[in-house]
């Protein structure tokens, strides 16, 4: 039910991490725009996030104790009770900037834009800052079919555009109408990518901004927090990661326009989640692109992220060897087309390689590390907090488009 009152419903999942929790709620409350409701749901296995989020006394904060639940399920316990005219999920491991509710209200105050997205900046503690220059410079409107595009040849970096958490603004006129039809917004294995298609494929357009409202906090300035850098890097969370989603894996298997089975590659998790969405709404991918653009599409990112995987120092030999094996099985269109596509990745090639091998020896990564330190030591802009961070970064306020632009 909608609360005139409430313009934002802001849904904040999070699991074991209370250090970060409580910022982000810092950085909500503290917004001069006051009209939005925060469900945050807990799905910690101990009590310190209650702890963090029961010392701030705040009549806007819903406070939800889930746990043991899975991400989406998590996501949807806060998404299915929201009162507001518009949804926003933040992670925690995301900032909302000084100033990004009030801008977000006007823009939607004046041109009624059902979906919003935008980019995100960059916090890499003990404190540093960097802006995102990711996105174009002029804010437009997208074709929803242009970015699922995108997103069924496995295109992780185009990704971006798409309506996900920490990046997006959606109406719940949206929502509900998804919900009519599936329950809930989000769906297994991934929150983020099943709410993006869905949504996608709700609305015809969505509008990009070139503001970034929002900022990424990471470990540091090679590792992140979250299952894909532990995918990335093959650790023992990432093993676990898929061995607690066997079942899953098993069932999407059968998607044969993701032809390597058992998810080796990130991906494919994208992929599977989207090609699902899709499964569940009865729509025919070849309406966006044919199958055989698609296969393409993912045999070139599938090796673009070889190369990206390989140059953090990850053994990818298993997973060359899986894709030649599966592009040998495929037509000879397919596989120029793959050669064709991939010429010009030579030269990042040898690049990966050559990063593999000083990760590999413990001497030249130890000598990387301290050169790391020193590239980094001026990056950015340097703060002593977060908090210093959210109050010397406002974002301005919002303009009439005035030369319609977009």
């Amino acid at each position: 039910m909608q609360n005139k009152e409430v313009f934002f419903s802001i849904v904040i999942p999070t699991r074991d991490r209370p250090d970060l929790i409580e910022s982000l709620i810092f950085s909500i409350l503290n917004q001069t725009f006051e009209s939005f409701e925060l469900l945050i749901c807990d799905n910690s296995n101990n009590e310190l996030t209650q702890e963090v989020i029961t010392s701030f006394d705040d009549k806007r904060i819903q406070n939800i104790r889930t746990g043991n639940l899975e991400m989406s399920e998590n996501y949807n316990a806060g998404i299915n009770r929201t009162s507001g005219n518009y949804l926003m999920c933040i992670s925690d491991k995301g900032f909302l900037k000084q100033g990004a509710l009030k801008y977000l209200y006007d823009l939607i105050q004046n041109e009624k834009h059902q979906c919003i997205t935008w980019a995100l900046d960059n916090f890499v503690y003990p404190g540093n800052f960097s802006q995102s220059n990711l996105y174009k410079k002029q804010s437009m409107l997208l074709d929803s079919g242009y970015i699922l595009k995108f997103m069924l040849q496995g295109d992780y970096r185009n990704y971006e555009y798409a309506p996900m958490h920490c990046t997006s603004c959606i109406s719940i006129e949206l929502v509900n109408s998804i919900r009519e039809k599936h329950d809930n917004l989000c769906q297994a294995q991934n929150p983020d990518y099943t709410m993006a298609a869905q949504v996608l494929l709700e609305t015809s357009h969505i509008y990009n901004l070139k503001k970034n409202l929002a900022i990424l906090r990471n470990v540091s300035t090679k590792d992140g927090y979250g299952t894909g850098h532990s995918l990335a890097k093959k650790t023992q969370e990432s093993r676990t990661f898929l061995n607690d989603h066997a079942k899953w894996i098993k069932y999407t298997n059968k998607f044969t326009d993701v032809p390597i089975k058992d998810c080796p590659f990130i991906i494919d998790l994208m992929l599977k989640d989207t090609y699902k969405v899709l499964e569940d709404n009865d729509i025919d991918p070849n309406i966006f692109l044919s199958k055989e653009e698609r296969l393409v599409g993912y045999y070139y990112f599938a090796y673009d992220e070889i190369l990206w995987r390989k140059s953090l120092g990850v053994n990818m030999n298993d997973e060359a060897n899986l894709l030649n094996a599966a592009l040998s099985r495929e037509k000879n269109s397919i596989q120029e087309a793959f050669k064709e596509r991939t010429a010009h990745l030579k030269f990042q090639a040898y690049i990966a390689h050559f990063k593999y091998i000083i990760k590999r020896n413990s001497f030249t990564a130890f000598l990387l590390k301290i050169f790391r330190k020193l590239r980094y030591f001026n990056f950015g802009t340097q703060y002593s907090s977060i908090e210093d961070c959210y109050y010397d970064n406002v974002v301005e306020n919002y303009k009439p488009n005035l030369r319609n632009e977009y």
